[in-house]
């Protein structure tokens, strides 16, 4: 029986067409839609869909079309925005509990008890079943373009490489200006940022990358607890803004827990991207 060719056009036939689909099913396996949700979860789950592809359209810079790039990113931008009000009456509720639950004294769990009955009783009132199918569908279909984009412009293990370095140390800049700021924005900006390079980190996480799979689940942690932060944030911001006064008296705990979790994201961040470019590179390999 004749050999299958080895030489130099049969390798390269080969890496033509393994990357793009060892991307493509990387990609299927971490957007891949969950069903039977509650109207919350789904929401939240649609907008993580949509940063997720954002995500990935960031890492795609450079081998897709700059102007497909930019009108795929204003359309998934668009889908997450028309949820955004929904998700953040969810994100109230759920730190409320949250404190209902874990606060020491009886009266601050009474207070947040109160500030609960004050918001409507369920997520998304304004949000109706029609809009709800539509941005499914709309995600979904933003989510298969990306896809079938894969196809068409195959992408090369080196370029997304590069791309997810320039993550990394967008991070670490993101990092470095929270802390030497010190605002809600700064660190709700890192926050992006991390986000962003957990979703990406995902896909490079293989069996012989061990090393790299323990930064993700550093950089995963990281990621809750500034997202812990930005949840009380938006909280505190509608108390602020346009909750009874009579809730006014959860703000000084909720800067306390503010105060908690950002003094805890900074120490678990300087550990998670201490790391220089070389070092990272070398997680790669």
């Amino acid at each position: 029986m004749r050999k299958p060719a080895v030489g130099p056009r049969a390798r390269g036939a080969e890496t033509k067409e393994k990357p793009p689909q060892r991307w493509k099913a990387a990609m299927q396996r971490e957007t891949r839609p969950e069903k039977s949700l509650s109207v919350a979860e789904e929401v939240h789950q649609i907008r993580v869909l949509a940063k997720k592809l954002r995500a990935y359209l960031r890492l795609f810079r450079g081998i897709l079309p700059e102007k497909t790039l930019r009108l795929e990113e204003k359309r998934i931008q668009c889908i997450a925005r028309e949820l955004g009000r929904a998700r953040d009456e969810e994100i109230c509720r759920q730190v409320l509990r949250w404190l209902a639950t874990k606060e020491k004294k009886a009266s601050h769990r009474r207070w947040a008890r109160m500030a609960l009955g004050d918001l409507p009783k369920t997520a998304g009132r304004e949000l109706d079943a029609r809009k709800l199918l539509r941005a499914r569908r709309r995600i979904e279909a933003r989510r298969l373009r990306l896809l079938a984009l894969i196809d068409q412009y195959p992408p090369q293990e080196g370029k997304l490489t590069e791309s997810l370095q320039k993550e990394y140390e967008k991070s670490r800049r993101g990092m470095r200006e929270a802390l030497r700021e010190g605002s809600p924005e700064a660190f709700h900006r890192w926050r992006k940022r991390v986000k962003r390079l957990g979703y990406l980190m995902e896909l490079f996480c293989t069996s012989s990358r061990r090393r790299l799979g323990r930064l993700q689940g550093k950089l995963l942690r990281l990621g809750r607890l500034l997202g812990r932060l930005q949840d009380l944030r938006v909280l505190r911001g509608r108390i602020e803004g346009q909750a009874a006064s009579t809730d006014r008296s959860l703000v000084p705990l909720l800067d306390k827990w503010m105060t908690r979790y950002r003094k805890e994201a900074e120490r678990v961040g300087e550990r998670c991207l201490s790391m220089g470019k070389r070092e990272f590179r070398r997680l790669l390999a």
